[in-house]
């Protein structure tokens, strides 16, 4: 099956000429280096991992603005991004799972905010 894919990617640049665009895991990663051709087309950019700085307040101002939950979530703070980078590893996947598990604890708690207590309860 991921031979086919890698043929299929190796046809579509042959055929089409036109510029593709991959983008996934470490693992997609690996399955292009594995293929001489298709390794010499894409050129791999690693995307970096989140620092708790003003741009990741604003990414969890975001994220609380757009959770449904009935009670504003304290987590657009320095302090609360340092903890939740050190939670999900840094990657935006890691944290939007994080918070939507703690999302679902403070809505099945009652709670209905994103705080220490439903952070800890949650994953």
């Amino acid at each position: 099956n991921r031979r086919e894919f890698l043929n299929l990617l190796r046809f579509l640049g042959n055929e089409l000429r036109i510029p593709l665009v991959g983008v996934g895991t470490r693992d997609a990663y690996l399955a292009i280096r594995s293929d001489d051709q298709l390794e010499n087309r894409f050129e791999p950019m690693m995307l970096p991992v989140w620092e708790a700085n003003d741009d990741c307040c604003s990414l969890l101002a975001s994220f609380a603005a757009s959770l449904p939950l009935r009670r504003p979530s304290p987590i657009a703070t320095l302090d609360m991004a340092r903890y939740l980078l050190t939670r999900s590893e840094g990657t935006i996947g890691e944290l939007a799972h994080l918070l939507m598990a703690a999302a679902i604890v403070a809505v099945e708690s009652g709670e209905e905010a994103i705080n220490h207590r439903t952070l800890s309860m949650a994953c």
